[in-house]
């Protein structure tokens, strides 16, 4: 793994808009690629599907088939260890065929996140022009931008997925504006609660806005209590995305 200081990209949107990078961005990825970007159309978004057994490929039951390109934004901050709850507790999970003299405890946040991740990326069609970044308190991510996926690259994507670990701050603002640089459609966003580092909610919804104008959708995922249900809310309304809170 190498790691690459952006400090100068920007990204053009169709209407002429630059959004800089901020200064001094680091972002630790697993290839060398050069990051370009271009502004894509948007289409209207399906209705979420099943979360478990749909017919089509899925994360969190937000649709991707015919996602051509698509970027996953995963927070992997400390609050990520957290049990999660509901419904998403026992994804994947098979009912017990006795009853256990002590229940399981729930998996992690963190935990379930990396499942529906993976399970995505065993399923994306090969060639779908993909990328991955994890954030806590910096940035880490698969690629240094957009790049098809080859059946050969699917284990190291999920070996990626499986390393990461929840510690440290949330840096959602920092996550996002990386991801709008790179030259991509969709960028599905996974989070469980506000931004503290790097810029507050009025900085994310200024930036996304910019890179809305230039055709970007944004899906959401909002884990927990604490999540920033109006925020997340606001991302997908706007670009046309699906927002799914747990």
């Amino acid at each position: 793994m190498r790691t690459l200081v952006i400090a100068a990209l920007l990204v053009e949107a169709g209407c002429g808009v630059r959004v800089p990078v901020p200064p001094a961005l680091t972002i630790s990825v697993k290839a060398d690629i050069r990051v370009k970007a271009r502004a894509q159309g948007q289409v209207a978004p399906p209705a979420p599907v099943a979360l478990e057994g749909a017919a089509v490929v899925e994360f969190f039951g937000i649709p991707l088939e015919g996602a051509q390109d698509v970027v996953f934004v995963l927070d992997q901050s400390g609050s990520m260890r957290e049990p999660a709850q509901g419904k998403i507790a026992t994804l994947g999970t098979s009912a017990p065929t006795s009853q256990p003299s002590t229940p399981p405890a729930p998996p992690q946040k963190i935990d379930v996140a990396k499942k529906e991740l993976i399970s995505a990326l065993e399923r994306l069609p090969a060639g779908t022009r993909m990328n991955i970044v994890f954030f806590n308190g910096s940035l880490e991510a698969f690629t240094t931008t957009m790049a098809p996926l080859q059946d050969s690259d699917r284990q190291a994507a999920v070996t990626f997925v499986m390393e990461r670990t929840p510690s440290g701050a949330t840096a959602l603002a920092t996550a996002l504006r990386a991801a709008f640089v790179m030259n991509a459609r969709r960028v599905v966003v996974l989070s469980d609660g506000l931004g503290n580092v790097g810029g507050d909610s009025r900085t994310i919804l200024r930036d996304a806005r910019e890179a809305i104008r230039g055709g970007v959708r944004i899906d959401a995922i909002g884990l927990g209590k604490d999540q920033d249900a109006a925020l997340l809310n606001a991302l997908t309304t706007e670009s046309g995305g699906i927002y799914q809170a747990f």
